[in-house]
């Protein structure tokens, strides 16, 4: 249950850092007179975009599983193999797919003229959002496991709430 809070949390802390990052984007954005996109509260669940909560949330399994199965376990070279498929999906598959469905729309409306909102659009990442959601992953997985076992009563409250 430990490795499940520690995953939650990266995810959340990826999430998170994705709202500021907008935040920021947005006050840059309108202060230099470009059409600035409004920051939501779906902004925190919002696919793609500055750091990727996929590649953190699998990094920081990967992480915890090697800190405390070993890094040498066979269930550590399956949560690797498992991070490495999320990622590749994330840059390879996913952000072409992305992208084709923005053609998509222009060539239909440019054929039909129909407006395609409703069409939705899977959200890739690039290699740095990838790089900043291992970073993320990592970090907090290391940061969680370092100090909660000074907190073990905290640790076992929420385990038995889970």
């Amino acid at each position: 249950m430990r490795i499940f809070l520690v995953c939650l949390c990266a995810w959340f802390v990826a999430q998170l850092m994705k709202v500021i990052i907008n935040t920021i984007k947005y006050f840059v954005d309108k202060k230099n007179g470009k059409v600035a996109k409004k920051v939501t509260i779906e902004t925190l669940f919002k696919l793609g975009g500055m750091p990727s909560s996929h590649t953190a949330t699998v990094i920081s399994l990967c992480t915890c599983i090697g800190a405390l199965e070993g890094w040498n376990s066979n269930i550590f070279a399956v949560a690797g193999v498992f991070a490495f498929i999320t990622m590749f999906d994330a840059i390879k598959v996913r952000l072409p797919m992305g992208k084709l469905t923005d053609e998509f729309k222009l060539v239909r409306e440019a054929v039909l003229g129909k407006d395609l909102k409703k069409l939705k659009k899977v959200e890739g990442h690039t290699l740095p959002e990838v790089i900043g959601g291992f970073i993320v992953g990592a970090s907090v997985a290391l940061i969680i496991l370092k100090f909660t076992p000074l907190f073990p009563e905290y640790v076992s409250v929420f385990e038995t709430l889970f």
